[in-house]
């Protein structure tokens, strides 16, 4: 591939931030009301707050992550543009998830769709990390791309959750999900 044909990133930045920003106005904008102005009734949608808190957290990561990625890349290519839009598609279910996990918190379907996705978004990064270093041959690149603490370990929680909802307790999926989103930020902030 010659030179020609690789882009800055910009363009794809700007692009990616904004669908972010709408993703998370969509996940506030689909919490329930109240029925009523007191603790009770507030509480009495603790699982849709749940989900949103996992969710909001894993958009606000995602974008982290991409931030971190991205200011160790020179140039992209329409395959890497391609391998952001599949991410961006994954990512989109995410309001549409939250809320089918709210209202079905005890639901192996919800709950494994919800990890699924989380799953997919993951395995989607680490192809792009990949693309991303073999037109950008920087040593700061394939430390931010760390398989380690990108892949390996994310999937590992995520089975933990998938087998704790075979054997009953679904929201362990959830759970998981949390546990992996609090982890990376963690991680990221040493």
């Amino acid at each position: 591939m010659s030179d020609d044909n690789y882009m800055t990133t910009n363009r794809l930045e700007a692009f990616y931030d904004a669908i972010i920003a709408i993703i998370v106005t969509v996940l506030v904008l689909e919490l329930p009301q109240p029925a009523a102005a007191s603790f009770s009734a507030i509480w009495a949608l603790k699982t849709s707050y749940f989900a949103y808190l996992i969710s909001f957290l894993i958009c606000t990561n995602l974008w982290q992550y991409h931030h971190i990625i991205y200011n160790h890349v020179d140039r992209i290519n329409t395959k890497i543009i391609w391998q952001n839009i599949i991410l961006l598609l994954i990512v989109s279910l995410i309001p549409y998830l939250t809320t089918f996990v709210a209202n079905n918190p005890f639901s192996f379907l919800a709950q494994a769709l919800y990890g699924l996705d989380f799953l997919f978004m993951n395995l989607m990064l680490y192809v792009m990390g990949r693309s991303l270093i073999g037109i950008n041959e920087k040593q700061e690149l394939s430390d931010a791309l760390n398989i380690k603490n990108s892949l390996i370990i994310p999937t590992v929680i995520f089975i933990v959750g998938f087998i704790g909802a075979f054997l009953g307790q679904p929201i362990t999926i959830s759970i998981c999900c949390l546990i992996t989103i609090v982890r990376s930020i963690l991680y990221s902030l040493k």
